[in-house]
């Protein structure tokens, strides 16, 4: 079977996401997998460097008009013409370098793999069948909703939670195309016998947008007030580059948290493997965004999670977490503390979270599931042509 994926290809959480999926469809499927990608005009250092995390794909760079937002009608109006443009001769090569493929996989994000290009894509003719998996969704296609129609063109759509479901329902997406598949993580052997200290926050790609971060520093600066020397430390990773955002630093110093919080920054999955098995709590107090990266990784890292019901998280940690509200610092942190100070309650969300991770979110079963879904599709496009 020919089989193409269309992802962002270096090292971000979705070229991460695009290289253990392909792996393991090909591991399952004995058959090899296209990857065919672009520059993606995210702008972040991982991208502008050029950093690949495809072993080997059909690239291609294109000239980006970036997502500004002019507050001059006629400049917005043209600006979103000339995006259009250039996002139909990008589809058109997307098309083209995945054509003869039985299935056609589109990973859609932003910018290039944005909705402008995946709709001028569905619009292609093509023999594929073809799926879409919905990370994020633009401003293009909030601030044009009738476009969103173009969905109905894809063969089934796949999102990674019931949160995103309901969004895309409400976008016009016929909900018998569109398929729950969660977000994987790599499960170890049992790490239960590493020495555990400190806390561990993702930030992604955009720190300041959706994260918490400005309920988690504020808890953080409460728990050095009770409990000072023996405060954890916090530990934060991510998607976005090997600098400190300076937005971050300054609230992180605003809240008197400058000298108590280790930057791991951009690191590799394994790293981040490594990290979550000798955290203590990981901590996930996500307003919006989408969390399934740590909260899989999390899980099959034994390493027990305080969150909001956001962002994915219900549908990653099922009963297995410790919940908290949205923008409550307070709360946040006497759960933290509550949490810190029970090893019995930690083992038993470790061994909760693992079991969890071993049925529905190792790699092995996101492809098998994924794999579903283009078995269903395929016979659904099969039956409309007759």
């Amino acid at each position: 079977m020919e089989m193409t994926m269309i992802c962002c290809p270096f090292k971000t959480s979705y070229g991460s996401y695009a290289s253990s999926l392909i792996s393991a469809i090909e591991k399952k499927t004995g058959c090899n997998m296209n990857w065919v990608a672009s520059n993606c005009g995210c702008g972040d250092p991982i991208e502008v460097n050029r950093c690949f995390q495809a072993r080997q794909c059909n690239y291609f760079e294109m000239p980006i008009i970036n997502d500004y937002r002019s507050r001059t009608h006629w400049k917005r109006r043209v600006r979103g013409a000339a995006r259009g443009g250039i996002s139909y001769f990008r589809a058109k090569k997307f098309a083209n370098l995945s054509k003869g493929a039985e299935i056609a996989h589109f990973q859609q994000i932003l910018n290039s793999y944005g909705s402008n290009a995946l709709f001028h894509w569905l619009k292609q003719p093509s023999n594929a069948t073809r799926i879409v998996t919905v990370h994020e969704l633009d401003h293009d296609q909030i601030e044009f909703p009738e476009r969103n129609k173009t969905y109905a063109l894809a063969d089934g759509v796949i999102v990674h939670c019931e949160e995103m479901k309901t969004k895309m329902v409400k976008l016009g997406v016929p909900e018998d195309k569109i398929r729950v598949v969660l977000h994987g993580a790599s499960v170890p052997a049992s790490s239960s016998e590493n020495q555990r200290s400190g806390i561990i926050f993702y930030a992604g790609h955009k720190v300041m947008t959706g994260k918490g971060m400005q309920t988690l520093f504020p808890a953080m600066s409460i728990l050095h007030q009770r409990m000072g020397a023996k405060a954890p430390v916090l530990k934060i990773h991510g998607h976005y580059g090997e600098n400190i955002p300076e937005e971050a630093e300054e609230l992180a110093s605003h809240s008197g948290l400058g000298g108590h919080i280790v930057w791991l920054n951009q690191i590799s999955m394994e790293e981040i493997a490594r990290q979550y098995q000798r955290a203590l709590v990981c901590v996930l107090p996500y307003t919006g965004s989408f969390a399934g990266l740590p909260a899989a990784m999390a899980a099959a890292n034994q390493l027990p999670v305080i969150c909001t019901k956001k962002a994915g998280l219900p549908d990653h940690l099922a009963d297995c977490a410790v919940w908290v509200d949205e923008r409550n610092p307070v709360q946040l942190a006497e759960r933290i503390m509550e949490l810190l100070q029970s090893d019995e309650r930690r083992r038993e969300l470790a061994d909760k979270l693992r079991t969890r991770a071993e049925s529905f979110l190792s790699w092995d079963v996101i492809a098998e599931r994924t794999l579903n879904v283009y078995e269903e599709s395929a016979k659904r496009k099969a039956a409309s042509r007759n």
